[in-house]
């Protein structure tokens, strides 16, 4: 038996009362072993990038990974150490082991980054696609890297100290660790301020800097997203008349996650866009680019008519935007919704949500593939009584689950991969699976094309335009899905697909010259044109419309 007795009664000894499967330890220690663990378990992603970024070879290199090393868990200590009152830590480590390790998850099976971005999406996915990404290997990493380290530590008592000596102990390992961190890190820190200036990306990799930075930001971001009211924009708009008294419909097709070099219509070599390439008078931007990485940012973007460089949320979420503008002109809006919601874009205008309905579609399923958006289009047109403009938001090429997003007689490309854990899936099943996306997303353009081309019969003047939100990494240098940080994005994620189809009587109407078109489709362009080309097509004129940005003003005939 431990301790002493006292006037016959054992006196208690240095260590919690009551029964444990686990010896006490002292705070300084428990501290160090989760900073250890933190620092070089939990964060893999970075350590591989950081090998990436290095590539030591001399001597001299692996100092300065090994100065990295050290520096990392030292600091990691320090905050333990700075927050070692026993339930405050325990809550902490609770906390954050399973946030860092299903970190570390997306990070190594996708290639992701962490920042507020990729917050704002966590925050604003539906069930449906928060779905796709819980996998076993998640439920693994979350559960054994995070939830049972986190519960051991709960569990194993600390060595009973009075506060001063527990003080005391702590303040001496807070000084031994910084000044072993002095030591390590001022001969190497004039190295890891350019890596980090030269590396961004390395930062967000780094847990749990990266999670608490993230969320910092995006709570700044929601804190100034709550406007009392919305400032009005464009209220000069009016109407232009076009002759021959016909109705105007205009359709927006906003797409997702469809990237520009794997549609055939851009030289990709699988046939992915046969049902747009018989369209002979479509007209294809092949150097489209996105105004975001993620639908969180580009589709409040593309109707802002902030543009790419003056464009945040929090502006767009505090202003009217292009479909508000063209409601004020007399023109019917509508938004018909098949994906994770309009980001606040259709809050003014009358929203059909068709995501999650089990209804009749083209292709019958319990989940509703895009055609969806079309069906039924055909007797509207029959019905339009007055200039409409339809935004049709796709669930296109959303990922992780590719095959889940196109009916099984568009899987042309095989074998498919059916696996939202990618690392059970070969590279060539991934973009198997995502080219049949495209193929499927091609159908249903086409057939939107062959329901507005029968407007005519219906005296109305009919078009539309297509553009992805974003496009998506498929395995180039270890990344997948999309969401990067802009200025360090990929070309994949942000080169996109667009196209455009006018019919004759809407391009006589307008005055429009289709050789013209065709003739400018090589130049760049992408969402900023969009805000400008709507207004322009439409005939709504304001002062906020920018003719420069419009894709069809330079091809309007002179006025006679």
């Amino acid at each position: 038996m431990s301790g002493t007795f006292t006037n016959g009664r054992a006196s208690p000894s240095h260590s919690e009362a009551g029964p444990t499967v686990f010896k006490p330890r002292r705070p300084e220690f428990l501290a160090l072993i989760v900073a250890i663990y933190a620092a070089l378990v939990l964060n893999q992603p970075f350590w591989r990038k950081f090998l990436e970024v290095v590539e030591p070879s001399r001597f001299s290199d692996w100092l300065h990974v090994g100065s990295a090393v050290v520096s990392i868990v030292i600091v990691a200590y320090l905050v333990l150490l700075a927050l070692s009152v026993k339930p405050l830590l325990r809550i902490v480590v609770l906390l954050f082991l399973p946030a860092m390790a299903a970190a570390a998850y997306f990070m190594n099976e996708y290639g992701i980054v962490i920042d507020a971005h990729m917050v704002r999406n966590v925050f604003e996915t539906d069930t449906g696609e928060a779905g796709d990404l819980i996998t076993l290997k998640l439920v693994a990493y979350v559960v054994f890297l995070g939830l049972v380290p986190a519960v051991l530590f709960w569990l194993t008592p600390w060595t009973k100290q009075s506060f001063r000596s527990e003080a005391l102990g702590k303040l001496k390992a807070a000084a031994l660790s910084f000044v072993i961190l002095v030591v390590v890190l001022v001969p190497a820190w004039g190295d890891f301020l350019s890596l980090a200036r030269d590396h961004r990306k390395l930062k967000m990799t780094l847990t749990p800097v990266n999670i608490v930075s993230a969320l910092s930001a995006y709570g700044r971001q929601m804190a100034r997203m709550r406007p009392k009211s919305v400032a009005p924009y464009g209220e000069d708009a009016r109407r232009n008349a076009f002759s021959g008294g016909r109705k105007s419909l205009f359709v927006i097709v906003v797409g997702e996650t469809a990237r520009a070099d794997h549609f055939s219509l851009n030289g990709y070599q699988r046939p992915t866009n046969p049902g747009l390439a018989s369209i002979g008078d479509l007209i294809n931007y092949g150097q489209a680019y996105s105004c975001g990485t993620d639908t969180a940012q580009s589709v409040p973007c593309m109707f802002s008519g902030f543009g790419h460089d003056l464009f945040t949320n929090a502006k767009a979420d505090g202003r009217e935007n292009l479909l508000d503008i063209l409601k004020r002109a007399g023109i019917d809006v509508v938004w018909r919704e098949n994906q994770a919601g309009c980001k606040g874009v259709c809050a003014r205008i009358a929203t059909e949500t068709l995501t999650g309905h089990n209804v009749p579609t083209f292709y019958a399923s319990t989940v509703n593939f895009d055609d969806i958006l079309v069906d039924g289009l055909e007797e509207r047109i029959a019905k339009l009584d007055r200039d409409t403009v339809i935004v049709l938001h796709m669930m296109g090429s959303h990922g992780p689950a590719y095959w889940k997003r196109y009916p099984e007689k568009f899987e042309t490309f095989r074998p498919a991969c059916k696996d939202a854990q990618f690392s059970r899936c070969d590279l060539e099943g991934i973009v198997n699976a995502y080219d049949n996306t495209i193929l499927y997303t091609d159908h249903v353009l086409a057939r939107l094309i062959d329901v507005l081309k029968g407007a005519a019969g219906h005296g109305v003047d009919a078009g539309m335009i297509y553009v992805s939100d974003h496009g998506e990494s498929l395995g180039e240098k270890g990344m997948y899905l999309h969401g990067m940080p802009y200025a360090i994005a990929p070309e994949a994620q942000i080169h996109v697909p667009m196209v455009v189809w006018l019919s004759p009587a809407m391009k006589e109407s307008r005055g429009i010259e289709q050789g013209c078109l065709l003739g400018r489709s090589g130049s760049r362009v992408g969402h900023d044109n969009l805000f400008h080309s709507s207004l322009g097509i439409m005939g709504v004129a304001t002062r906020v419309y920018d003719p420069s940005l419009d894709l069809f003003a330079a091809c309007r005939k002179p006025a006679s």
